[in-house]
């Protein structure tokens, strides 16, 4: 029998029920959770704002110490409930249970680092150029903030928005994901048992239409998004002309290279985590492996083999290593992308999986060789485990071959040489540089952003979050 989850919005600390006008099936089993949510209303925006917008001088007042406790206990209630979490995280969005745990753990580390992080929101005071004068630079909070979060991160993503922002006195309308609503509900769940005041966040659900909404409002002062390159597009052209404060992460077409001195075994699995762990769904994953010619047929063989290791299916099985995609529609996109890659005339050295693809939301991995500099992989992001093999004459052509792409997130290199790791730290165009490790996987105490069009604004996570969650204060003060 399925199990039914109903959602609500999350206006002013209350529970807000509308009709449900979308649904999110269980990718692996989607007889399994059956999630229905309503979609917002411009009024439902409107209220929520307006929460946020009498909330937040309360919330700026309470002072650090009361912020940085209400986000240390909120980490602690994500720890307590992690592996329920987890499971819903599994059955959700198809990520694995192992996946889902250490991404439940970090969002709790999450809060617990921005707790601290409260506590040392600093400024600067020192001598004006004119005599009995001081400038005092103060940092305060933005105001409003809208946050817009995927499904792909479904905890750890809205985690490293919300924190920052309550942290530093702002407070928040949030739209998670349609793909992810249960888990946001269950997060928000835990926000509301934080004891801040109020309408300090708000959680408005639905799909591009209450992004937009959220984008346009004139009392919003700032607008963090995460998602695809097309709809972070949109989101620009709608906060840029209100003169709206934004930060966008929006994925990339990442590369790793393969040298011919690197660790072949640390290179396959730099490759194959990058790749295809998570079903490549994750804005770092792996799209390009560029490796120097001389080794091509060695590691294409262990890479084969490691791939043909990996246990694909229910993602609520603590062996499985990759689930499915998070929905159909996903896998439509996947699809037509893997066909068109197939129409240009690409092969892939990976064969698929026997009853894998034929399943609603499953796909194998794929490896296309000899890709072409024109080609859809060169592009646009495949969300999905899919990449290229280029080959490179050396380490000047495969640095040629990284940096050609119109936005790099995160760029890896596997090397023993100190040289090349040095060169490759000076001259790779990505914001994510990764040695010797793949090219997903980061820390939440460190800043996070890519080059091109892979981001903009202010880099996201650590403490480089104080410089899009706040604003600068200039005061000068004559004292003679």
């Amino acid at each position: 029998m399925s199990e039914i989850i109903a959602l609500h919005h999350s206006i002013d600390g209350i529970r807000r029920e509308a009709p449900a006008s979308l649904q999110q099936l269980s990718p692996a089993a989607p007889e399994d959770l059956i999630v229905r949510l309503p979609e917002a209303s411009i009024d439902d925006v409107d209220d929520a704002v307006g929460a946020a917008t009498r909330a937040q001088s309360q919330l700026a007042d309470l002072g650090i110490e009361a912020r940085s406790d209400a986000l240390a206990g909120i980490s602690r209630r994500i720890v307590a409930k992690a592996d329920a979490f987890s499971r819903l995280i599994a059955r959700e969005t198809g990520k694995t249970i192992r996946d889902a745990k250490g991404e439940v753990l970090r969002a709790a580390r999450i809060f617990d680092f921005f707790s601290g992080e409260a506590l040392r929101t600093v400024g600067e005071r020192f001598d004006s150029t004119r005599r009995h004068a001081v400038v005092e630079v103060a940092r305060t909070p933005v105001g409003v903030v809208g946050l817009i979060t995927p499904w792909n991160f479904p905890i750890a993503i809205p985690a490293w928005k919300i924190a920052p922002a309550l942290a530093f006195g702002n407070a928040v309308v949030w739209k998670p994901s349609e793909v992810s609503s249960a888990t946001a509900n269950a997060l928000m769940d835990i926000l509301l048992e934080a004891g801040l005041p109020p309408g300090s966040i708000n959680m408005v659900l639905g799909a591009g239409a209450t992004g937009e909404a959220i984008c346009a409002h004139a009392d919003i002062g700032a607008v963090s998004f995460t998602g695809s390159q097309a709809s972070g597009a949109k989101v620009r052209s709608i906060v840029c002309a209100r003169n709206g404060r934004l930060q966008l992460e929006m994925g990339g077409i990442n590369g790793l290279i393969v040298m011919a001195d690197a660790a072949l075994d640390t290179a396959v699995e730099c490759a194959v985590n990058g790749a295809y762990f998570a079903a490549g769904q994750r804005c770092t994953a792996t799209s390009r492996i560029i490796v120097e010619e001389s080794i091509v047929d060695a590691f294409v063989s262990r890479l084969r083999t490691r791939v043909c290791g990996l246990t694909i299916g229910d993602p609520c099985n603590a062996t499985t290593d990759i689930g499915p995609l998070a929905n159909r529609r996903q896998k439509q996109v996947v699809s037509a992308q893997i066909a068109a890659l197939r129409g240009e005339g690409l092969i892939s050295i990976l064969e698929p999986r026997e009853n894998i693809d034929s399943r609603d939301c499953y796909v194998s991995p794929l490896l296309f060789d000899h890709v072409a500099p024109d080609s859809l992989l060169m592009r646009e992001e495949i969300f999905g485990p899919v990449a290229g093999l280029f080959r490179a004459r050396d380490f000047s052509h495969a640095m040629a071959l990284l940096n050609d792409s119109p936005g790099n997130l995160s760029a890896g290199i596997c090397t023993t040489s100190l040289a090349h790791a040095e060169a490759f730290k000076r001259k790779a165009r990505a914001g994510m540089l990764m040695i010797n490790l793949p090219t997903a996987g980061v820390d939440h105490h460190a800043p996070f952003g890519g080059c091109g069009n892979a981001s903009y604004g202010e880099r996201e996570q650590g403490r480089a979050a104080v410089n899009f969650y706040t604003l600068s204060k200039t005061t000068y003060q004559f004292s003679g």
